[in-house]
């Protein structure tokens, strides 16, 4: 079998060379084999084979370093020898190098069971202090085996907390691991667990590189101290090797003299190194931060003339925007020019260069027509900043008939595109920037509003697209004239309709004032712009300004009330809305164990905030339901997703319920079959999931759920084909099978 691509592996080394084709001479021989633990036991250095992994040992004072392979450096030395092999001796460290033999994450039983020999023989008394450190898959084995040696320490580089996929969905990048290994009944199998009783940990990790940032979010305790090296990637031990850091941290662990400020200090000098300015300016760019990128480019050729890197992005990106000036920019009509020029003419002799006015919790970095203001509040983290812009005469385009689908926006005075008001369709979809015909008409709204983004009508997309910028109404000094949302699609009347059928949510969240939409472009006198405080992908996290706001007001609509055990239900939906196949039986035998079922849809908002507050036990399929539960169930409480279809963006859902309340949701994943509609090609909102039910209860025991000796009723032949022929009738067009490896589509309701 091939061996599994490592592209975000940490490096073999801590030289962070280019890997060579072929291994490479080993530099140190390879201590004489024992034949057996007994033997090995009495020697200064052994080598002792152990199944899957052998035992590599040098002598040398008594601190231990206990070392692990990552997915890079199996098989870089012939013979192998232990990572970090070098910089142990250089310490005047003693080592035990534990080699894998094959890239499976120690997800074997030969591992423990070496180190538990060892342990039980008494080898690590020997020692006044036992680190164990990895990288990458390494960090993971370190922070995982150390609970076996009691009192041992870790330092783990871009560690994963685990890699089973029903804990870590959004962990994407091994997956042959995840699937390869077991990462389901085996002991051992999460960080988080065995983090709490270690003596001392240490993560290092880049807090910009988003699955570094969530496992290490997962693995707490009293002894665990995160180390921050942001903007250097998964590799991160590479750029700290550059600096001349890394000898030192690796020296100050195994010494017991770790002090994590001294580290933050030392990390500064990083700003002068180009790996560190590479990954700056381009995660900028990534973000759409194109104008403080060049700014930042700009900055870096000033300090340091020779620096080619800065100069030739600078020069790029004024290339890029070049390019794009050359298009024609959105045409308004002559009286919001004249008007918009003759503010231009008088913006300096009125510019205000003072602190400004407004909220003590923000400062004004730019006053004058245009303001930006910046709620600084604790825990604000990118992809947030706590931006409020406020806009004099900004251009409000809705989608029209005439443009490309879903073009919409905003647009400063001066015809400028504003990005902070983009819209975003899904994770990697934003909304296209429109274009205004040289005819239309341009409408003059007076007065000062609040933008909202754009309104979606599904209950889902209306929580976490439409909802994203209210947390602004707790930061304003004074109440804006109305909510504006762009229509979704450029429906306006169903969404008209749709904002009237939201008003007793709006009432909950606190928004007394109008809200409106428009189908043709607004000169808005005032427009006030939030930064987006949830939304798809990292988002779902939520600022800190939007979770205290939505927590805050949703929290107090109702008190908990309900039993504690509740299964959400999607079986009542109308059949378009997708589902899975024989979801009354799932109810059935839920309601045999003791669960309310509850189908929210028929409950008014306060009922089913009430609900999801008193339950310390929700099973759903995933779904609208999940996103509102996780803004207000208690955070002892316990979730269970059990997914409806094959590609469903079970990250975002974590992501949230961690952010929030603390809770990481089991994940089931027993979909046997999509079914999806004839015709198409891949699984939607619209697709309807055939789960293998005695995996589904049988998963949902192993997690506590259901009792032990629960037996569950499960669904006779011929009843799932009953049921989905049902299904056809009601939708009157056939199914077919999704078959393996056609697409899927991300959700869009």
């Amino acid at each position: 079998m091939a061996a599994e691509p490592a592209p975000d592996a940490a490096p073999s080394d801590d030289a962070g060379a280019a890997k060579k084709s072929g291994p490479a001479p080993a530099i140190f021989p390879r201590p004489a084999e024992s034949a057996s633990l007994a033997e090995a036991l009495g020697q200064d250095s052994f080598f002792l084979r152990h199944g899957l992994v052998d035992g590599w040992f040098i002598r040398r004072s008594d601190v231990l370093l206990v070392s692990f392979d990552n997915l890079a450096s199996i098989g870089e030395y012939q013979p192998p020898q232990p990572w970090m092999q070098a910089r142990a001796a250089k310490a005047g460290f003693s080592i035990l190098g534990l080699l894998a033999s094959r890239r499976d994450w120690y997800r074997n039983e030969d591992a423990p069971a070496f180190l538990i020999a060892l342990r039980d023989a008494g080898f690590f008394r020997q020692f006044r202090r036992v680190v164990f450190i990895g990288a990458s898959m390494g960090g993971f084995a370190a922070l995982t085996l150390a609970s076996l040696v009691p009192g041992a320490v870790v330092l783990a580089f871009s560690p994963q907390s685990t890699l089973a996929p029903d804990i870590v969905p959004f962990e994407d990048r091994y997956r042959f691991g995840s699937r390869k290994w077991d990462w389901q009944s085996a002991p051992l199998l999460d960080a988080a667990e065995t983090a709490p009783d270690l003596a001392e940990a240490y993560l290092v990790y880049d807090p910009f590189t988003t699955a570094d940032r969530l496992h290490v979010a997962r693995i707490r305790g009293p002894n665990v101290v995160s180390l921050r090296a942001p903007m250097m990637g998964h590799r991160a031990i590479r750029q700290i090797k550059a600096l001349g850091m890394l000898q030192d941290l690796i020296e100050a662990v195994g010494h017991g003299r770790m002090n994590p400020q001294d580290f933050a200090t030392k990390m500064r000098a990083r700003r002068e190194h180009l790996g560190w300015q590479r990954g700056l300016l381009s995660l900028a760019e990534e973000r759409g931060h194109k104008g403080m990128a060049w700014r930042a480019a700009r900055r870096l050729q000033a300090i340091d003339e020779s620096n080619r890197f800065a100069r030739r992005f600078a020069r790029r990106l004024r290339q890029e925007q070049k390019a794009a000036k050359s298009d024609a920019p959105p045409q308004t009509s002559d009286r919001a020019e004249r008007r918009a020029a003759k503010r231009e003419k008088g913006r300096d002799r009125g510019r205000d260069t003072g602190s400004g006015t407004g909220s003590s919790t923000g400062r004004v970095d730019q006053v004058a027509a245009d303001q930006i203001r910046v709620i600084d509040l604790p825990g604000t983290l990118p992809p947030f900043t706590g931006e409020i812009e406020t806009l004099s005469n900004a251009l409000l385009v809705p989608e029209r008939k005439h443009d490309q689908l879903i073009a919409q926006g905003v647009f400063y005075a001066d015809g400028r595109w504003c990005e902070n008001a983009r819209c975003w369709i899904r994770a990697h979809r934003p909304a296209p920037i429109p274009t205004l015909a040289p005819d239309e008409v341009v409408r003059d709204l007076p007065g000062t509003h609040l933008y909202g983004g754009h309104f979606r009508r599904h209950f889902g997309h209306f929580l976490v697209d439409s909802t994203s910028r209210l947390w602004a109404l707790g930061h304003l000094g004074k109440r804006p004239d109305s909510l504006i949302y762009l229509p979704y699609r450029g429906e306006v009347e169903p969404i008209r309709r749709a904002i009237r059928n939201m008003a007793p949510f709006f009432r909950l969240l606190g928004v007394d004032i109008p809200v409106q939409t428009f189908g043709e472009p607004q000169r808005v006198e005032r427009l006030i712009v939030p930064e987006l405080g949830f939304g798809w992908s990292e988002r779902y996290a939520g600022s800190p300004g939007y979770r205290d706001y939505m927590q805050s007001h949703l929290n107090a609509a109702a008190p908990a009330e309900g039993g504690e055990k509740l299964y959400v239900s999607r079986a009542r939906l109308p059949a378009t809305r997708g589902g899975v196949l024989g979801e009354a039986l799932i109810e059935e035998n839920m309601a045999r164990a003791g669960y309310e079922i509850f189908h929210p849809e028929k409950h008014p908002l306060e009922v089913q905030i009430a609900r999801y507050k008193a339950a310390k036990s929700i099973v759903a399929l995933d779904g609208s339901a999940l996103h509102l539960a996780a803004f207000v169930m208690p955070r002892d409480g316990r979730v269970a997703m059990i997914l409806r279809r094959s590609a469903a963006n079970v990250d975002d859902y974590d992501l949230q319920f961690r952010s929030f309340i603390g809770i990481t949701p089991d994940v089931v994943r027993v979909i046997k079959t999509d079914w999806v509609a004839e015709g198409l090609a891949r699984s939607d909102f619209r697709s309807v999931g055939e789960l293998d039910f005695a995996a589904l209860f049988k998963r949902l025991k192993y997690l506590k759920y259901l009792p032990a000796n629960f037996r569950p009723d499960l669904p006779g032949e011929g009843d799932l084909a009953a049921i989905l022929a049902s299904y056809q009738d009601k939708r009157g067009t056939p199914f077919r099978a999704l078959q393996p490896g056609e697409s899927h589509q991300e959700d869009e309701e």
